[in-house]
């Protein structure tokens, strides 16, 4: 007779969405799901900014097994937020899900070998055989210190993750902090209705058009017969495989990096070459993919609007009508929108984790986060870790799936009479990172500051993935039989 298990997910965004669900095809449908937010969706609840939408490609964003109508080539926060809620309602997850309960501790038994979790509403909530954390690892909003704490700032401010409802922009003077993914995306949709835009620049980022538009009804057509759409999405898929073959396109040698790159310059010249001192400005110095590479087809276009300023320095404190940049120059603001991006570093850094013999998880990883392909670590038995340390790589959603199928299938196993916990190895788990970072030290990414680095010891790259989503996948099956044990 089979052991009973039961589970805890941890967050309702993709990643837990699919975790869920593979549990479900496992058999396994005693798990709860917790959830900070009022609603679930992870990051397409929190991202609700103008212009919020996804930089890949809709059909690829999306889980294999799930079709949608979709509007966009790139679908915007709600559309991805009403896709997220139908697969949730066709798998019959919602009644697995407890909103606006935070995670704050997580403890393993070496007596009774379950987990007990602890959330900010104080319920018991029994005791779990597993847990799944899915809560990735841009979740933690990174607020410069002049921002922190109470400002005499008397306008509207806010980090572009938690996004003040009713806010507009229409008419008002907008200072946006910061020149990443979010932030090019807000001062497109700002430049459209604000008096007064003013990017405060740090440094410039590499950025490539994203060819963003809505499919027209004969595409939309097409899209709902079965074929069409899983021939666009696996060709999709297959680009992007190529893209990252042997870190073609995270090396500076690379045929993907260096076409990237030409494509980068050529854009930049094209949009912005009647403007010299535009053009000086947003070019980056730092390696082509050293950082995360921008993608968007209107932030150039956007700058060279009259009522639209690129500073080239960041801010250094705020004054009740506005701030001062790192020049000492003072700037009338209405509204300051914060597009400075996540503690991404930071794993799992809302709670707390003990494992075998009272363990603590951040202690083990002392700031420099490392897993077996991201998702499991030694002392720490039947937890895993979705989008884990060193999983960063696209597509996104192909990486959730394999990491859900995964730890579905090493929890299925502990209904067995084997055993009642599942490890890793520790020789395996010391070989599989030594490798990971050896690939890691032959990129860009290695010679550049960027948030992919650890916050102390060596700065080692802790988020980022050196090769493709199809070796992943590969690695996930054998490493599963591999690189863990049952007892």
């Amino acid at each position: 007779m089979a052991t009973p298990v039961r589970v805890a997910i941890i967050g309702t965004g993709f990643s837990g969405i699919s975790a869920a669900v593979e549990l479900q095809r496992k058999g396994i449908e005693d798990f709860v799901m917790f959830e900070q937010a009022p609603g679930l969706g992870g990051t397409w609840f929190y991202n609700r900014y103008p212009g919020a939408e996804v930089d890949l490609e809709s059909h690829v964003y999306s889980f294999s097994y799930e079709r949608y109508d979709w509007t966009r080539t790139h679908a915007d926060w709600r559309e991805l937020l009403g896709y997220l809620n139908h697969v949730a309602a066709k798998h019959g997850l919602l009644e697995h899900m407890k909103f606006n309960e935070t995670v704050e501790d997580i403890t393993w038994s070496d007596e009774t070998r379950q987990y007990t979790v602890t959330s900010s509403s104080g319920e018991d909530h029994g005791v779990f055989t597993a847990v799944i954390s899915a809560v990735g690892f841009l979740n933690i909003p990174l607020v410069p210190p002049f921002a922190r704490g109470e400002t005499e700032f008397e306008g509207a401010m806010c980090h572009t993750s938690r996004w003040i409802e009713g806010l507009s922009l229409e008419g008002k003077k907008v200072g946006v902090v910061g020149t990443g993914s979010s932030a090019v995306q807000i001062v497109t949709e700002a430049e459209k209705v604000a008096s007064e835009v003013k990017i405060f620049q740090l440094e410039p980022n590499w950025l490539l058009p994203k060819n963003s538009r809505d499919f027209s009804d004969v595409e939309r057509r097409l899209n709902r017969f079965a074929p069409v759409y899983w021939y666009r999405r696996l060709r999709l898929y297959f680009d992007y495989d190529k893209r990252q073959y042997f870190s073609s396109h995270a090396r500076s040698t690379g045929r993907t990096n260096r076409r990237k790159h030409a494509e980068a310059q050529e854009f930049m010249r094209r949009e912005l070459g009647d403007h010299p001192e535009l053009l000086k400005l947003a070019t980056p110095t730092f390696p082509f993919e050293g950082r995360r590479t921008v993608v968007s087809d209107t932030y150039y276009r956007a700058l060279t609007s009259p009522h639209v300023t690129l500073v080239p320095h960041g801010v250094k404190g705020l004054t009740k009508s506005g701030a001062i940049d790192a020049n000492g120059d003072e700037h009338d603001l209405d509204v300051i929108v914060l597009a400075t991006g996540f503690d991404a570093a930071n794993y799992l850094g809302n709670f707390r984790v003990h494992g075998e013999h009272g363990v603590d998880l951040h202690e083990q990883w002392a700031g420099e986060p490392e897993a077996l392909l991201g998702l499991m670590v030694p002392n720490f038995p039947n937890f895993f870790i979705m989008y884990g340390p060193n999983t960063n790589s696209i597509p996104l959603v192909s990486f959730y799936q394999a990491q859900a199928k995964f730890a579905a299938a090493l929890i299925g196993r502990l209904r067995g009479k084997t055993g009642s916990r599942v490890r890793v190895r520790n020789s395996v788990f010391v070989a599989y990172n030594d490798w990971v970072q050896d690939q890691l030290a032959k990129t860009v990414w290695a010679g550049t500051t960027n948030y992919f680095r650890a916050h102390s010891g060596r700065g080692k790259i802790v988020s980022q993935w050196p090769l493709g989503a199809t070796p992943y996948i590969l690695a996930t099956k054998l490493f599963r039989r591999i690189g863990t044990r049952i007892d």
